[in-house]
């Protein structure tokens, strides 16, 4: 037998020096943070000093790896390492446990506030996606918070943030928690149990898509369904969603409810072909628009349950829009090339400039429920509604009126040459057993 041959046989590959590398250096790492751990532990006990351990997991490293492949996983790992790298100062120990876990050991942390607020600006580094090779890669990352105002033995300090970390990915993906035993801040601790409620019911499928029917004023025809986000705990109370809007929980929650309505649609299309006309509006955050990233969301989406993006319409509120003028518009043009419609939600409450008007990349203008409910008292309100159909139809834009509460206001409407209303002297929002019902008859 040849020795070249039988020596190749024996000698590892390439790959496997690579892991067996990897491998030593992750052990010396962490012989280096328990080590540095012990001291900060000792330091507590012998001058109050207190410290905060924080486990950071990737939250989606398998899907990624699954995807794309290990290679392209390990380089996403390192990738965000030094990201994580560029929030931590020469006294601190970042350290990789495992595959796609962390943990940072900072001393200079003394309390709740700041221990919170230091994980905030670590999730932060997940809000755009990471350049890997060719590819833009989302992910985000739970959050396990251990602080250490009293002394305890490291395999302790250890467990607290392995709980925490755990609590953290009950509530979803790209939370954090602060270990119950310690200090909460009280100005926090009702925005985190609402943060833990809404989220629960979003992977609960507790909120869910009720769909308020669309007609064309004239004739009555069914055209389509605004979708609203529905939480029946809530008695139709819709503040969860301003809170969700002050959080990143609206992007999770604007997909779960645009997911859900998608999967919807394309079994009513795929059930009659009268149904394939039937157009969904969704109104959805700015965020949207202007978080890297956050579009590809939204047309993987789309693609992925193979709906006509004519069907559909994302409307955005006017005064959010403006305050994203470039990045939006940008964002929009994206959206409309692959043909979604674009709606602009609230239209005339945020006072935009008709100069910034004539930019927008749209389809559609809704008029806000305000004017709807005044125009019959209100010679002014009458009259703005009346530009607006002008401007709107010279420009190629449809009108949606919203809020129509009585047989008046929809003759009137028709009267001005409105196209298509909503309210509830029209429907009131039904969910999906109530639509079906509808389209049956």
């Amino acid at each position: 037998m040849n020795k070249d041959r039988l020596s190749n046989q024996h000698q590892p590959s390439s790959a496997k020096l690579i892991d067996l590398a990897l491998s030593r250096s992750l052990r010396t790492q962490r012989a280096l943070f328990l080590t540095q751990l012990k001291s900060a532990s000792q330091q507590l006990q012998q001058t109050q000093q207190s410290f905060v351990l924080l486990l950071i997991k990737i939250d989606n490293i398998a899907d990624v790896e699954q995807s794309f492949g290990s290679e392209l996983s390990n380089k996403l790992i390192t990738i965000i390492r030094h990201h994580l790298q560029l929030l931590t100062s020469s006294n601190d120990c970042l350290v990789n446990l495992q595959g796609d876990e962390f943990a940072l050991l900072k001393t200079d942390i003394v309390d709740a506030d700041s221990a919170i607020s230091l994980a905030k600006k670590i999730q932060s580094q997940f809000r755009f996606s990471f350049q890997v090779s060719n590819y833009k890669i989302l992910c985000s990352c739970s959050i396990g918070i251990s602080l250490q105002q009293a002394t305890h033995s490291v395999s302790q300090v250890l467990k607290d943030a392995d709980i925490a970390l755990k609590m953290a990915q009950q509530q979803g993906l790209g939370q954090y928690h602060l270990s119950k035993a310690l200090p909460v801040p009280a100005e926090n601790t009702l925005a985190i149990l609402q943060q833990e409620k809404l989220t629960r019911a979003i992977i609960n499928n507790d909120i869910l898509p009720y769909y308020q029917p669309i007609i064309q004023l004239n004739s009555n025809q069914l055209v389509g369904f605004e979708v609203i986000a529905h939480w029946h705990e809530e008695h139709h109370d819709n503040s969860f969603i301003s809170f969700a809007e002050r959080t990143d929980i609206i992007i999770t929650l604007d997909l779960h409810i645009m997911y859900q309505a998608c999967l919807q649609l394309k079994k009513w299309h795929d059930s009659n072909p009268n149904n394939q006309q039937i157009m969904l509006a969704m109104n959805l955050s700015v965020k949207h628009l202007i978080l890297e990233g956050a579009v590809e969301h939204l047309i993987f989406i789309i693609q992925q349950q193979q709906i006509p993006p004519h069907s559909l319409v994302f409307e955005f509120r006017e005064h959010e829009f403006m305050a994203h003028n470039e990045f939006a518009i940008r964002a929009l043009e994206k959206l409309r090339q692959i043909g979604v419609q674009v709606g602009l939600d609230n239209f005339c409450t945020g006072f935009s400039s008709l100069n910034e008007f004539f930019k927008y990349p749209i389809d559609f203008v809704k008029i806000d429920s305000s004017f709807t409910n005044r125009m019959l008292m209100s010679n002014k309100d009458l009259s703005l509604i009346r530009v607006i159909r002008d401007i709107s139809h010279d420009m190629g834009f449809k009108v949606i009126v919203e809020g129509i509460s009585n047989p008046q206001q929809h003759a009137k409407l028709i009267e001005l040459g409105c196209e298509f209303g909503q309210g509830s002297y029209i429907a009131q929002p039904m969910d999906y057993t109530q639509v079906e019902r509808l389209l049956e008859l």
